[in-house]
């Protein structure tokens, strides 16, 4: 019978089966959860995405610019992808979900055929992408629809290697093996996708020195790996130097677009990661509270109990992986493979715009769970005790299914996601007005207003939420407070183009021409495309000659 279940196991089928599977479960009440927060300036808010004709703009663009909105991101693939779903479903939210919740399965398939390949170890594979695809430390990444870059992103790096890895096995030359050229081409997909690609720059070079090489002397392995990964390199090259030019739309290499002591003394972001490390741990092999919008203060001494902590951590592993390079190999792979992929977000190189984030675990923890279910197979089959195997392995995914199932619930309504988040982020100025901005969606002005007020006394300088305020104001026909607020609005941010729009329309209705029209104008200078306001000036022109 045992005989019979590892070889039904190592079928791939089957292995593809139980990975469809176990996603679905974890996953499957996510579908009818709405979509908010940055939903709205990736997605729903965005009008590159909802005209194809705006496709240059994907490409030329910053990644919210269809909002009027300026980020470090560029991800024009991406786009691509939400402006096809789209105009498939509009607002349907079962269609978003069920796109991000296939693609999370498809990375973990690449995944599997990935590992399988390399190690030539079919159960290892397959344990170790039933974790990936079940872990509750992906929840973010994959019931945040905006956040389907993550997954979209490591399809494309999984694929990427695995295509590498058939290269090498071909024992064909680079420019003749069509494996290899196929995993080039799919490096510039991942970084249109999510610029935490680039990590693939060194993930290559990393596995084809330790794992594919047959030659013996280290400078050997490394002209051999350098002769075929240059290629990569240059692709790597080539992106780094277009997002310092022509593609740096908010200071690409410093988040913070100013000097601080965070930015300013790297030895400050080393300990930071640290201390980020302790927690990364707990969310790794506990992972309960989770939660978005961490808030974790930047280090400021090495005798910080999880700065000591993630210290030591890191120490330890990075010795196992130079002590363990030759004799177990997978050891040194896998502590390599977490460290490359969380370099992006360790804040070390490029201070970012998060300390910690729970999504940034998505690719690195491939690395500590191979590591894992290395172990966990070899200690049961030295007791020749595959029953237990099948024990450990069940709990351990059952558990992640229920958190998952759990989790999922949390992100069910805007109103219930944000005044549960609250609790832990009480003087968050974002979560309370988005707050304000979801009661007010609602209809629930009295909250809606009373919300507002909290976050303009937590930031008195920030044009948000007074031109939200206004128009609760407006809406229940305060129209002094609304033009007062909206107004407020402009005097912080002369360029707040919503507040241009709603002081346009609130003008019209109060039949004041001239200040719509000028309200317009001033719309247009900031957008010169947008062709509907180029109409209401049209109109407004008119009531004035009348």
């Amino acid at each position: 019978m045992n005989s019979f279940i590892k070889n039904l196991l190592n079928k791939r089928w089957l292995g593809i089966a139980l990975i469809l599977l176990i996603g679905i479960i974890a996953y499957h009440n996510c579908l009818p959860n709405e979509m908010f927060w940055d939903d709205d300036d990736f997605i729903l808010k965005n009008r590159f995405i909802k005209d194809f004709h705006n496709w240059p703009l994907w490409f030329s663009q910053n990644l919210v610019a269809g909002n009027y909105l300026v980020s470090n991101y560029w991800r024009p693939l991406l786009l691509g992808i939400f402006a096809v779903e789209w105009h498939w479903w509009k607002n349907w939210v079962y269609g978003w979900h069920t796109v991000s919740v296939s693609v999370h399965i498809l990375a973990a398939f690449a995944l599997y055929f990935l590992l399988d390949r390399l190690f030539n170890r079919n159960m290892l594979a397959l344990l170790t992408a039933l974790i990936f695809v079940a872990h509750p430390v992906h929840n973010e990444a994959v019931v945040y629809v905006n956040s389907m870059g993550d997954a979209l992103a490591s399809l494309f790096v999984l694929s990427s290697l695995l295509l590498y890895v058939c290269f090498r096995r071909s024992q064909k030359p680079a420019w003749r093996a069509a494996s290899y050229w196929a995993s080039l081409l799919l490096f510039p997909l991942g970084l249109l996708s999510k610029e935490t690609s680039f990590v693939l720059a060194g993930l290559i070079p990393f596995m084809d020195f330790l794992l594919l090489q047959d030659k013996k002397y280290f400078w050997d392995r490394v002209r051999g790996t350098t002769a075929a990964t240059w290629p990569f390199l240059l692709l790597a090259i080539t992106y780094v130097i277009l997002r310092a030019t022509v593609l740096n739309f908010s200071n690409s290499f410093n988040f913070y677009n100013q000097e601080n002591v965070f930015t300013s003394h790297p030895s400050i972001r080393i300990m930071t990661f640290f201390k980020a490390l302790t927690q990364y741990t707990g969310f790794l092999f506990f992972p309960y509270q989770l939660r978005v919008e961490r808030q974790l203060p930047w280090a400021q001494s090495i005798f910080e109990w999880d700065v000591l902590t993630g210290g030591i951590i890191a120490g330890t592993l990075l010795v196992a992986a130079f002590k363990y390079w030759k004799t177990k190999p997978w050891i040194s792979f896998g502590i390599g493979w977490f460290f490359i992929a969380i370099a992006p977000a360790s804040n070390i190189l490029i201070p970012i715009n998060a300390v910690i984030y729970e999504h940034f675990l998505y690719l690195p923890m491939i690395g500590i769970a191979l590591i894992f279910v290395h172990f966990i197979l070899d200690w049961t089959e030295g007791f020749r005790a595959r029953w237990l195997l099948s024990v450990i392995m069940g709990v351990i995914l059952i558990l992640f299914c229920l958190i998952n199932i759990r989790r999922n619930l949390d992100w069910r309504t805007s109103i219930g996601f944000y005044e549960q988040l609250i609790t832990f982020r009480p003087d968050d100025y974002r979560v309370i007005n988005n707050l304000g901005m979801e009661y007010a969606n609602k209809g629930i002005l009295d909250k809606a207003e009373a919300t507002y007020l909290k976050a303009i006394a937590l930031d008195p300088h920030n044009p948000v939420a007074y031109h939200n305020i206004a128009g609760t104001y407006r809406d229940t026909g305060r129209t002094e407070l609304a033009l007062k607020n909206f107004q407020k609005a402009l005097e912080l941010n002369p360029n707040f183009i919503f507040s241009y729009r709603s002081l346009a329309d609130l003008y019209w209705r109060l039949g004041q021409y001239d200040k719509c029209r000028d309200c317009l104008l001033r719309i247009l200078q900031i957008d010169p495309s947008d062709a509907m306001v180029r109409k209401a000036l049209q109109m407004t022109e008119e009531r004035l000659r009348l």
